[in-house]
């Protein structure tokens, strides 16, 4: 028998949480930072996003990271699976 194989991805960060989810303000899917009004990335996430992380949800503001391009026009780039729900209930699919 094999051991499990461990995940290679390294530690999400912060932008990487708080990026899992829309954002009510400025309708951003999942995996996009949040953008201003004229469409460029914005310096931080708005706060109903990231107050959706329960680590970050007394945080007065999570900035956004320089490779997300803050200040720029947005650009599409890949996208985040949305974060499941944890309430909901959930079975293990074998496919074979």
């Amino acid at each position: 028998m094999t051991a499990p194989q461990e995940s290679s991805a390294g530690p999400e960060s912060e932008a990487d949480l708080v990026e899992r989810h829309p954002c009510p303000k400025c309708k951003a899917a999942p995996g996009s930072p949040c953008r201003s009004r004229s469409g460029a990335v914005t310096s931080g996430y708005h706060t109903g996003r990231f107050t959706k992380v329960p680590k970050l949800a007394k945080e007065l503001r999570v900035p956004t990271p320089a490779n997300r391009g803050p200040g720029q026009p947005w650009r599409p780039g890949k996208s985040v699976p949305a974060a499941v729900d944890p309430s909901l209930p959930s079975a293990d699919i074998r496919i074979g």
